[in-house]
């Protein structure tokens, strides 16, 4: 399960690579805006977060539901700027998201400016195979007896 979400968020990195290459992305921690990196004052970033919700449909497969957030900050915090890149943030991750040979339908995605900061999520639903485990015992030793029988003269 682990290998869907790395592939989920490399796809989401890819993305956004393309459509700013010269923008920082993280996933796990900014260091470039900590002081103790040197930098007090704001840039532009985008942050990922990924949250992950899944049921068991059988001993077979799991439903997994998968919530990804997009943060952007705005070097200049521009309202503005944050609707226009709202629009651009929609239309790449909508409608079809692609990872790890699978393509998912994304119907809506959603945004909010909240602290200065844009927040585009949106969902991806899809089924996911368990790991399968061998059921069957395992093979017994045979003891087998061979006897020989001799030529009778």
């Amino acid at each position: 399960m682990e290998e869907v979400l790395t592939q989920i968020k490399d796809e989401v990195i890819r993305r956004l690579k393309k459509l700013d290459p010269a923008v920082d992305i993280f996933f796990e921690q900014i260091h470039s805006t900590d002081d103790e990196h040197g930098i007090t004052r704001p840039e532009t970033y985008y942050f990922i977060d990924i949250m992950l919700s899944n049921s068991t449909v059988d001993r077979f497969f799991v439903e997994m539901g998968v919530l990804v957030d997009v943060a952007y900050h705005e070097k200049n915090e521009s309202n503005t700027a944050y609707l226009v890149k709202a629009g651009e943030l929609g239309g790449l991750f909508c409608p079809v998201f692609s990872f790890g040979g699978r393509h998912i339908t994304v119907p809506s995605a959603s945004h909010k400016v909240a602290d200065h900061v844009l927040h585009t999520s949106f969902a991806l639903q899809f089924r996911h195979p368990l790991p399968m485990e061998a059921e069957s015992e395992l093979m017994r030793e045979l003891d087998v007896a061979v006897e020989k029988e001799r030529n009778k003269l």
